[in-house]
């Protein structure tokens, strides 16, 4: 979910590959990545029983004002792209967060949540953002068996949630080791990425090729791992602007090749050119932004009208796709 909200460790999901930040983390209610490591069976009201209890009513809360901030702090443009205040970013995150927490077999409990709140705040902008594996106390398992459905990583007991391209729902599945087959990094267990096999990656300056990745948020360019560049940096338009920081909101200019910054034209304003990303979670729709579709309103994604994550269009309607709903 691209971005969507249990808390989170790192923007990106923490296990998953540094393209641009998003939602589609299985591990994550809402905008960031689920906490992982209590015990299984959902504790306090977890485990989809219908409520979550006052220890994860007030868990979830930490858990979105205080990745808001560390979003809002370490990736300003992430933040206001996904989100554009404050206020939107802690009610999506919560939003996502109550689901997660109540999901079937899910492992939070109030206190192990508040315990992944404190890990994750911890950790300095380049791991919050591009850190993997999560800390231990993000790294939740629960009581869904292995191939059996689920929507989050934190309710199965091998702690990860598979998903196919565009679903809903995923499996539980074992992280897979080195030389195991994957088709994103998230496929992968500890820090190894994905090459088309699971691989320890290199840092700057080290080798990178179809065969063998770098350590998640830096580059190949030119067989080497590099950070990406920032404003003003030479990069090269043939890799497709992977050179420049989108996370920090650069693009390459295929003109002068160097980084420039994204433009963020708000609703109604021209988008067009590949040289923009709307505010505040806006699709860029016959080149002009056009404003999310609030829950429970009726959306149509072939005109543009999308809905702010975690919810997508249903049947027409933009609403929360519960993992009560994946069986």
């Amino acid at each position: 979910m691209s971005a969507a909200a249990l808390p989170s460790a790192c923007a990106s999901g923490g296990s998953g590959d540094s393209a641009a930040p998003g939602g589609d983390d299985a591990s994550v209610p809402g905008d960031g990545p689920l906490p992982e490591g209590a015990e299984a069976g959902g504790g306090e009201g977890g485990g989809g029983d219908g409520g979550i209890g006052a220890s994860l009513t007030k868990a979830c809360a930490d858990n979105a004002s205080t990745y808001c901030a560390q979003l809002e702090q370490c990736a300003a443009f992430l933040f206001q792209t996904q989100y554009g205040d404050n206020l939107t970013c802690v009610a999506r995150n919560t939003l996502a967060c109550t689901d997660g927490v109540q999901a079937p077999g899910a492992g939070w409990t109030g206190d192990g949540l508040e315990a992944c709140v404190k890990a994750r705040s911890a950790l300095d902008c380049n791991t919050f953002l591009h850190g993997k594996p999560a800390p231990n106390a993000c790294r939740v398992t629960g009581a869904i068996t292995t191939s059996s459905k689920c929507r989050y990583d934190a309710q199965c007991g091998s702690g990860y949630c598979r998903y196919a391209s565009g679903g809903l729902c995923g499996n539980c599945v074992n992280l897979g080791a080195t030389g195991a087959p994957c088709t994103t990094s998230s496929d992968c267990d500890g820090n190894l990425m994905c090459a088309g096999t699971c691989q320890v990656p290199n840092g700057v300056g080290g080798g990178c090729g179809a065969t063998q990745p770098c350590q998640q948020g830096l580059v190949c360019a030119k067989g080497a791992c590099a950070q990406p560049g920032v404003l003003g940096a030479t990069c090269d338009p043939t890799l497709g602007g992977a050179d420049c920081d989108y996370y920090q909101g650069f693009y390459c200019d295929g003109t002068s090749k160097t980084c420039k910054a994204y433009a963020t034209p708000h609703d109604g304003q021209s988008c067009g050119g590949g040289a923009a990303v709307c505010f505040g979670g806006d699709t860029c729709f016959g080149g002009s932004c056009v404003a999310p579709v609030q829950d429970g309103s009726p959306c149509n994604t072939d005109a543009g009208e999308n809905c702010l994550a975690p919810s997508s269009c249903q049947t027409g309607l933009c609403q929360l796709y519960s993992a009560t709903q994946c069986k």
